[in-house]
């Protein structure tokens, strides 16, 4: 990838990933990545491919070498932990990228492909395996979502009581999933 465009495909997700597809123009784009609209259009295409080019997600975060019946609380845990970060919160990105999405399918798919799918490989694969992994992420970003985009859950609770509530929650879908392997 050239020097120019790696610029403006890193400008687009950061842009996109803080206002959302509909907020934000190629001119935006090109402002932040110090190039031309022109250049932009030419080596990135349209608006919808820019979007689709830098939309990424990166669960390095999402540390699932835990042994099985910890995990929960381990996933809670690293969520817990960057709420109070300034940095983006991956997990409740996700929704801001995906409902003004010009290819929602698209952004549906990559997310389940970097969170869902390598924790229903961890709990053993299969349409269990599968079904709890989206249960499990589901309630992830129903948390960082709730915390970071609604200010929910700010001051009043602790962070432990945070990990030991929802944990247990997490915890209880993955429990009630079946077997698991590497439980140890």
């Amino acid at each position: 990838m050239s020097e120019s465009r790696e610029l403006i495909v890193r400008a687009a997700r950061r842009l996109f990933a803080e206002r959302g597809y509909s907020s934000v123009s190629v001119r935006d784009v090109a402002a932040e990545a110090g190039v031309s609209p022109s250049l932009v259009m030419k080596l990135v295409g349209s608006k919808a491919q820019l979007f689709s080019s830098s939309v990424q997600f990166a669960p390095d975060e999402q540390d699932l070498s835990h042994p099985v019946d910890r995990l929960g609380h381990e996933l809670v845990r690293s969520v817990v932990g960057r709420l109070g970060s300034d940095g983006p919160e991956p997990l409740a990105r996700a929704v801001v990228l995906a409902l003004p999405a010009p290819d929602i399918e698209e952004v549906r798919a990559r997310f389940r492909q970097a969170y869902a799918v390598p924790l229903a490989a961890r709990l053993g694969g299969g349409a269990t395996a599968e079904q709890t992994a989206e249960m499990v992420v589901a309630t992830l970003v129903g948390l960082a979502v709730s915390a970071r985009v609604l200010g929910l859950l700010s001051d009043r609770t602790r962070d432990e009581e945070l990990v030991d509530r929802y944990g247990d929650a997490v915890q209880r879908i993955l429990d009630r999933g079946g077997s698991v392997t590497g439980s140890h």
